[in-house]
């Protein structure tokens, strides 16, 4: 196995983002997802790379619309499971459960824009997810797990920032989808499958 150099994400990066269409949307049941609070304000558009396989991450958008049942925290990224990965500002992966206070995380806007933001706290809770199955336009399939809430919203593929609980099969939304496989957040030459 041959570990590649990582090559950390730069300010005004700007990342490829793809359409995704969901496959089928499933209870989750219960479990464990974390809350990123950061130490910069996020702007309507903007969000965390999130998912439950390394080679596809959904951008999950902020905490930045007013809603029915919460005010708006501009700060906040509702982003999911503890297991599952988000891309950092060094270029490493790391999952949710890793993530502590002082670290740096990549923020990416609807248009692929990067920025580097630090987190001030995780908040853990046991919530009930949504398992959303999704794929590409060459078949490859992937997952996420997000927490069943009207406030926990994905970019569709007009950039509009739309609720997991609003979501039907068939919605296409954004997501980044690599080639690469990971070892302990790191990008290696080696096959691997992800379910």
């Amino acid at each position: 196995m041959e570990i590649k150099p990582t090559k950390p994400v730069e300010v005004n990066d700007n990342l490829s983002l793809t359409e995704v269409r969901i496959t089928s949307i499933e209870s989750g049941q219960n479990g464990d997802r974390v809350c990123i609070d950061l130490t910069s304000l996020l702007e309507i558009g903007e969000g965390m790379l999130i998912g439950s396989t390394a080679r596809s991450l959904v951008l999950v958008h902020g905490e930045t619309i007013e809603s029915t049942y919460v005010p708006k925290r501009p700060f906040r990224i509702n982003a999911g499971s503890v297991e599952a990965y988000t891309l950092m500002a060094d270029g490493k992966t790391k999952y949710l459960s890793e993530l502590k206070s002082g670290d740096k995380v990549l923020i990416v806007s609807k248009q692929g824009n990067t920025r580097i933001c630090t987190i001030g706290r995780l908040k853990i809770e046991t919530r009930p997810f949504i398992l959303l199955r999704y794929a590409d336009e060459k078949h490859n399939e992937a997952h996420v797990l997000m927490q069943q809430a009207e406030t926990v919203r994905v970019l569709d593929n007009n950039g509009g920032a739309c609720s997991v609980t609003e979501l039907r099969t068939g919605d296409a939304i954004i997501a980044y989808n690599t080639d690469e496989t990971r070892h302990i957040g790191v990008s290696v030459s080696a096959s691997s499958e992800e379910r």
